[in-house]
């Protein structure tokens, strides 16, 4: 596999963008400590019905186009379907997923670039964001920032939630808002014929559930890679109304139930008993799912929650017990996602092994 010279690709996924991309490529053009550093944007036009490639296209010319500007089409709906369009095409060591409401900070990628070259065990990184609006702010959404991609991203301790600290982030995932890719990534799945468990989420359908971000954070860890979050980078997520709804929030709230299955089979993959059966990892898993619920069914706090104004507890709570109904429900479907993670948690280690006899 040929190394990927130094530099970053941009890559924005987009559907029907056209009226979000102005800002976006504007504060990619003003990115500031590349001029000695190759990079480039590559746009994805995903299954849109507006001119958002012919309005990208005439706003980064009108900017000066700093850098190459490459335009992709994937007429299958869905953002990983998008991003393994561009991966083929992407030229440089380190990629950076921009959405098309995300407004990178002018030191984003010069920040990013450095951390990545200083640590080369680094796979992935991330860094926290603040959001902007598309008319006032709900009241509820700082409660509800996190499924938004917005603020610190979490450090799960204690069954409760802290900003991350800074470096290696364990066992925890990173939102894909922003993220940074190594390159080589992408082309060593590639050569495994690794295929995602996930579509990304489809916002004109009924379908919200995510996961394709989470399931990169785990697959770089099967690759031996670390996971890395900064606080130094920092990206503004503008809010457009649409989204901002009690309906479209709490579609997206529980539509994680639906990805939490597949993911739990990446984690049992990373660390479970790997000399127990999968059947008995899995009845374990949705055991420990179980005792949590119970616990949390039968607390005062619980009880509390019903009768006040706090619906958050309650969601956080009907959340739980909707993912244990999901691993119940589709327990033969959920059994193969725990063996298909494990074949390719070996077949990684039979690639490694090749590479390292050469």
């Amino acid at each position: 596999m040929l190394a990927h010279p130094i530099g970053v690709s941009c890559l924005i996924c987009t559907y029907n963008g056209a009226s979000r991309i102005a800002e976006t490529l504007g504060c990619l053009a003003r990115q500031t400590g590349l001029a000695t550093i190759a990079w480039e944007v590559i746009l994805v036009d995903n299954a849109s019905t507006d001119d958002i490639a012919e309005q990208a296209q005439r706003h980064w010319e009108a900017l000066g186009a700093p850098a190459p500007l490459h335009l992709l089409r994937e007429p299958k709906p869905g953002k990983q379907y998008a991003l393994e369009t561009a991966i083929g095409q992407v030229r440089y060591r380190y990629t950076c997923i921009v959405d098309d409401d995300n407004r990178l900070a002018a030191d984003y990628l010069r920040v990013g670039l450095d951390i990545l070259e200083a640590n080369s065990q680094a796979g992935i990184l991330g860094g926290p964001s603040v959001a902007t609006f598309e008319g006032a702010a709900p009241a509820w959404f700082t409660s509800f920032q996190h499924c938004y991609a917005v603020g610190p991203q979490l450090d799960r301790v204690g069954g409760g939630f802290l900003p991350l600290a800074d470096g290696n982030i364990g066992r925890n995932v990173l939102w894909g808002a922003g993220m940074f890719v190594r390159t080589a990534i992408w082309h060593k799945l590639r050569s495994i014929g690794f295929q995602s468990m996930f579509s990304g989420r489809l916002l004109e359908s009924s379908n919200l559930t995510g996961g394709e971000d989470d399931e990169l954070c785990y697959l770089a860890q099967l690759l031996g890679y670390e996971v890395w979050y900064s606080s130094r980078l920092h990206l503004r997520h503008h809010m457009v109304a649409s989204r901002l709804t009690e309906t479209y929030r709490d579609r997206l709230f529980y539509a994680s139930t639906r990805s939490a299955t597949r993911l739990n089979a990446y984690r049992n993959a990373l660390w479970g008993k790997q000399e127990a059966a999968v059947e008995i990892n899995l009845v374990k898993d949705i055991g420990y799912n179980a005792i949590g619920v119970a616990k949390t069914l039968f607390s005062r706090s619980f009880v509390q929650a019903i009768f006040s104004s706090d619906s958050v507890g309650r969601m956080n709570r009907w959340h739980s017990l909707l993912v244990m109904k999901e691993a119940i429900a589709h327990f033969r479907q959920v059994k193969n996602y725990y063996r298909q993670v494990l074949k390719l948690k070996h077949q990684v280690g039979n690639t490694s092994s090749s590479e390292s006899a050469v």
